[in-house]
């Protein structure tokens, strides 16, 4: 009976789907909540260069949970068909997810906040980020974080 109404096919495709990600609810929720504080900084550093936040950091967000949701579904795949109850692939696969999007997070910290010492001890291997985030050569971000440096003691 319950299937022959639309509610109970819908309800039993939410129940198909909770069950798909029993077991993965942490390291799925860890990826979501990353790649919303990394659009958190985005637009943060955004403003601090006095842009405004455009769209495109809300289409970036959402290409990235798109594919990073594909790679999960899939390596939650692999965990089934092998057998692997731990869910090792898919906790290394959202490590590997996690680090990526804390690299682009840092980056936009130092973006505005450039003189924070925890920062300031990592900015030398960020360089290219902040170039690519930033639209200018490494040369031009050191410049502008000097600047930046000097304009905020005074």
């Amino acid at each position: 009976m319950i299937l022959s109404t639309e509610s109970g096919w819908l309800s039993l495709m939410g129940m198909m789907i909770a069950n798909y990600f029993a077991g993965y609810r942490l390291s799925v929720s860890l990826v979501v909540l990353l790649v919303f504080l990394d659009l958190v900084w985005g637009i943060a550093s955004s403003i601090k260069q006095g842009s405004f936040a455009k769209s495109e950091l809300a289409r970036d967000s959402i290409s990235k949970i798109s594919v990073y949701g594909c790679s999960i579904i899939s390596f939650i795949a692999i965990d089934k068909l092998v057998g692997i109850g731990s869910g090792i692939t898919t906790t290394i696969i959202c490590a590997v997810i996690m680090l990526v999007e804390l690299w682009s997070m840092i980056a936009s910290m130092l973006i505005v906040f450039p003189n924070m010492p925890f920062l300031r001890v990592i900015r030398p291997v960020l360089l290219g980020e902040i170039a690519n985030k930033l639209r200018m050569s490494e040369d031009d971000v050191k410049k502008y974080l000097e600047e930046t440096n000097k304009n905020e003691r005074n």
